[in-house]
């Protein structure tokens, strides 16, 4: 539960454990591992999963996978293994990476793998009714059961939090938001560049960029802003406990222009802290956010459209206002962890 990532901050989130009869099993070591060592484990983890099923008699087996090249032949076996043990599967798809969806049909055996498994779950949850679409054109029974479900905002760090304060500090300067993981396709350097000719535009407005997390090309985007000697960005690395609180009551806008999403907790969770959203047309996230409402969207993939969202924003305090509330009052209701768990919990009382 240690490891950084949507899953793994949903569920220390929801501490589904806690109920009774439901237990979490982990999949996933905190370090890479060589080749040999990753196919080890993974034969321990099938040997451990089916001893713990069987003797413990679970009657639910609740998966996580993304549609992806990371995860897509273990899941696979993991579902296998369940419907062979006759268990009752729920499949919870958290992430979709389209290029990966394109692979599965144009590739028989990947697509027989997926029909012998993925579409052999007795049910689903996905962000959204685009997901639910492009299940059944993988082959998924159009007789099965489907949830359509969010993730969830942390409300950890709510207690304290002042939304009256946040607007009346957006008066004296802005600070912007990029938290996710440091890779290209989450759009850093899209962030990075809109931010430049956000100052470009206004060079006497007092405004920052935070960038927080972690990631494989969190060194090389630092070398990128020395090169283009931007000032106002500031690096936090991976952001957890009072790090993280600073960061979500002192940010303004979240700023996420990712190539490919499921949806992210991020942006719940920005929008329980008051923030509007900027970020891109992909998987659920125009589920939740419509434009002007909760923030700004686009397919594009240019920096200069999601400057003009950072200077429409940091103009019109009306809007800002609207927004910011409008996010609170939306997250509050629908997001935070009571609401998610409740709906979780009702889902699994179905089968």
């Amino acid at each position: 539960m240690s490891l950084p990532g949507g899953v793994a901050n949903y569920y220390n989130i929801l501490q589904l454990a806690n109920s009774e009869n439901i237990s979490y099993f982990f999949v996933n070591k905190a370090k890479p591992q060589s080749i040999p060592g990753t196919i080890s484990r993974l034969l321990v983890n099938y040997v451990r999963f089916i001893y713990i099923t069987i003797s413990k008699k679970y009657r639910i087996i609740h998966i996580n996978p993304s549609l992806d090249y990371k995860s897509f032949y273990r899941d696979a076996i993991f579902i296998i293994i369940s419907r062979i043990l006759q268990k009752k599967i729920l499949i919870f798809f958290r992430g979709w990476l389209e290029e990966y969806e394109q692979t599965i049909k144009g590739n028989k055996f990947k697509s027989w793998l997926f029909k012998i498994s993925y579409a052999k779950a007795n049910k689903y949850i996905v962000l959204s009714k685009l997901f639910k679409k492009k299940l059944l054109e993988l082959g998924v029974s159009k007789n099965t059961e489907f949830f359509i479900e969010t993730t969830v905002a942390d409300t950890t760090y709510l207690s304290g939090f002042k939304l009256e304060k946040k607007i009346e500090c957006y008066q004296e300067k802005i600070n912007f938001l990029f938290l996710s993981r440091i890779l290209k396709e989450k759009g850093i350097y899209i962030a990075i560049d809109s931010f430049e000719q956000f100052l470009k535009r206004f060079p006497d407005k007092q405004a920052s960029l935070t960038i927080a997390g972690d990631g494989p090309e969190l060194t090389q985007v630092k070398e990128y802003v020395t090169e283009k000697k931007l000032s106002g960005i500031i690096f936090t690395g991976y952001i957890t406990g009072e790090m993280k609180k600073k960061v979500f009551y002192q940010s303004h806008v979240l700023l996420l222009p990712s190539y490919s999403e499921g949806m992210p907790n991020v942006i719940l969770e920005a929008m329980l802290y008051g923030m509007p959203i900027i970020s891109r047309i992909t998987g659920a996230i125009p589920d939740i956010i419509q434009q002007n409402v909760n923030g700004f969207l686009t397919e594009s993939l240019r920096p200069e459209i999601f400057s003009e969202f950072l200077s429409l924003i940091a103009t019109d305090s009306n809007l800002y206002k609207k927004i910011a509330e409008n996010n609170f009052k939306m997250a509050s209701e629908k997001f935070v962890c009571q609401k998610v768990k409740e709906r979780i919990l009702k889902i699994y009382a179905t089968f």
